[in-house]
């Protein structure tokens, strides 16, 4: 059965298909929903060893919560796991076993409510032998992400002000907003971890002005992974603001020439149709940084942006080529599915290398589980380009939900020739 086949028909055989691809990969609860409705031996052969797996899975999930104290998360795998068809006898012995895991819990809570408690220091700071999960540890951790010249600010702001960036932590961006905010006052750092409570709860123009605040009072710099001035000029470019992101951009990059800045600053251009500055700078950042296949996959769009199709799938070729060291693996990375989809996409819009097509359409057909709106349409190229009736069925129903003035409906009506479908203009 074909890739098309296997990916978007309902028959029987192709949901076995399915069904018999997900197994392999130890999906067992999508082979379960695939046969769902499906009759015949091979399908209640695969329904049957799923489900046992999925029974056993739950019910050592529940013996695991169980001995975690989580008892609400217990009960429901023991749900699943009847659901799924465990025995009565099953369930009643992880029953038991939580009964005595709570019993022995009791107990040792008894033994250590008596023992004297205290932290045996390690070197000269006794916060490193805490639990991992503990909030001084964790809130420490935090602090060691920073510059050294701002990390005794931060600890001298005291608990309350940890207590407050830890609600961030916890998922509770508002709280810790409300918490932060009466620090700022004594210490611009504060503005940073409260930017970022503001990014988490969706307030773009107080992250903005917290960030800039930051940057003009204590200087942008790299905090963990973060650079300030790149996650500034990403608000910024949200708000529709791109022209001042570009500017305060270049003037960080006169004082510091991080690599994430100038790619920020590419993307920047690109986004305001600046396109040959975009690819000039993107060039030049790859000779620094030859294996990040995201820059090829921006020099790629750029390019195709600017009609040249050609140099654009060249591109996506050399960067494939450069960070894939073998099938399925970019560098240490996953396979770079998107690149793979546009350079299928180009080759096929352009009816161009069907060999090389038949190969990327292999690597997408191992790679791609839940094929989007991108695939639905590169299957429909295929199909065109190999002749099938199906093909003009395939684009219609490729726009289905799309607004009038989604630029989808363009891209469909140029391969497929068929102008009515675009809808209103």
């Amino acid at each position: 059965m074909g890739w098309l086949s296997r990916m978007f028909s309902s028959s029987d055989a192709a949901c076995i298909e399915r069904a018999q691809r997900f197994m392999e990969r130890q999906r067992y609860n999508d082979v379960r929903l695939e046969l769902d409705g499906v009759a015949g031996p091979t399908a209640a052969a695969l329904r049957e060893q799923a489900l046992s797996v999925l029974v056993q899975w739950n019910l050592e999930e529940a013996r695991a919560r169980f001995g975690a104290g989580d008892a609400e998360g217990a009960q429901e795998h023991m749900a699943l796991a009847k659901e799924f068809g465990a025995s009565p006898t099953d369930l009643q012995g992880v029953r038991k076993i939580a009964r005595e895991m709570r019993k022995k819990a009791r107990e040792e809570a008894e033994k250590a409510a008596e023992a004297a408690s205290h932290i045996e220091p390690m070197g000269d700071d006794p916060i490193w032998r805490l639990p991992p999960d503990h909030p001084r540890l964790r809130y420490a951790v935090l602090v060691e992400s920073y510059p050294e010249a701002l990390r005794q600010r931060l600890v001298d702001l005291g608990e309350e002000f940890a207590a407050a960036v830890m609600l961030l932590e916890e998922g509770q961006p508002r709280a810790a907003f409300e918490g932060i905010s009466p620090f700022i006052s004594t210490d611009p750092v504060a503005r940073f971890e409260r930017a970022r409570a503001a990014l988490a709860g969706g307030q773009l123009p107080p992250a903005a002005s917290d960030l800039h605040t930051f940057g003009a009072e204590i200087g942008h710099q790299r905090i963990g992974t973060t650079h300030t001035a790149a996650m500034l000029a990403g608000v910024l470019a949200q708000m529709g603001r791109a022209a001042e992101a570009l500017e305060m951009l270049e003037v960080e990059l006169e004082k510091d020439a991080d690599l994430e800045l100038a790619a920020n600053r590419t993307s920047l251009l690109e986004a305001l149709g600046r396109l040959e500055e975009a690819e000039s700078a993107t060039t030049t950042i790859l000779k620094k940084a030859p294996r990040q296949m995201g820059l090829y996959r921006q020099l790629a769009r750029i390019r195709e942006k600017r009609g040249d199709r050609v140099q654009a799938a060249e591109t996506l070729e050399w960067g494939l080529n450069t960070c894939c060291s073998s099938p399925g693996k970019c560098g240490n990375q996953p396979l770079d599915v998107a690149a793979v989809r546009t350079l299928a996409r180009l080759y096929l819009e352009d009816r161009a290398r069907p060999d090389r097509v038949t190969e990327l359409m292999n690597k997408l057909s191992r790679h791609v589980e839940k094929p989007g709106w991108e695939d639905r349409y590169i299957a429909a190229l295929l199909a065109r380009n190999d002749g099938n009736p199906q093909a003009p069925a395939m684009a219609e129903r490729l726009l289905d939900g799309l607004g009038p003035a989604d630029p989808r409906r363009a891209l469909v009506g140029t391969a497929f020739e068929t102008p009515q479908l675009l809808g209103p203009t």
